[in-house]
């Protein structure tokens, strides 16, 4: 059954939204009757029925509710420094919910050639992504100073920054991940600078490379989300 977008699942019958009534009835033609699975994109996940169809609108009941639908156990929180071309970061947001994220912030850093970006925007590419991937969560998704980023998120236990160093030898892809909370931190274009370097690691994080070959930031972002998805 198709995937729809609803952020309230707490009445039993309601109308979908405008744009996903006109996917459900006019490009798909769903009509009364059918049924198909509605998503509020916080881990819920509806079984409803078509019980309108009128011009414009398209009002379901709900059948069957499954919580925390899809949902991993633990999360992996992706803290990255947003790129100077935005199409790299719809990209990066897209393919991360794909393939699993819980948590995504865009980080300032102090060689950051882009500071805003489209925090609407990127929620209705999140919204497409889980309805593409059948799942059910879209992840949390804020811009933030580095300093405060730091500062605070030190309660989880498994904390890494990657950055570009000939000595620094340890791979993400080489730790204990497995049913585990993990934040992983990837720097701009232009790399981290080494005071941003020096207050991760007097916070608990563990420098690490992402392999042996230099990655675009989005890339090392994917590749970060690619290797913890793996180990769950």
């Amino acid at each position: 059954m198709q995937f729809f977008y609803h952020p309230d699942l707490s009445h039993p019958v309601f109308e979908l939204l405008p744009e996903e009534a006109k996917h459900c009835v006019k490009a798909l033609r769903k009509k009364t009757g059918d049924k198909i699975y509605v998503t509020d994109g916080q881990g819920r996940r509806a079984t409803v029925q078509i019980m309108d169809t009128s011009p414009g609108h398209c009002t379901v009941q709900i059948l069957e509710i499954e919580e925390q639908y899809a949902m991993r156990k633990h999360c992996f929180h992706l803290a990255i420094a947003p790129t100077k071309n935005a199409d790299r970061i719809e990209w990066l947001v897209e393919k991360s919910i794909e393939i699993g994220i819980e948590q995504l912030s865009f980080i300032r850093c102090e060689h950051s050639e882009r500071t805003k970006i489209d925090l609407d925007r990127l929620q209705r590419i999140a919204i497409s992504a889980i309805k593409q991937s059948n799942t059910s969560l879209i992840p949390l998704m804020q811009i933030i100073d580095y300093k405060d980023f730091i500062i605070n998120n030190n309660t989880i236990e498994h904390r890494y920054i990657a950055w570009c160093d000939e000595h620094n030898h340890e791979e993400f892809a080489q730790q204990e991940l497995k049913d585990k909370d993990v934040i992983l931190l990837i720097g701009p274009e232009g790399d981290f600078s080494p005071e941003e370097i020096t207050l991760a690691e007097q916070n608990g994080y563990k420098a690490i490379k992402l392999g042996s070959r230099r990655l675009r930031t989005e890339t090392a972002g994917l590749y970060g989300v690619c290797v913890y998805a793996g180990m769950q």
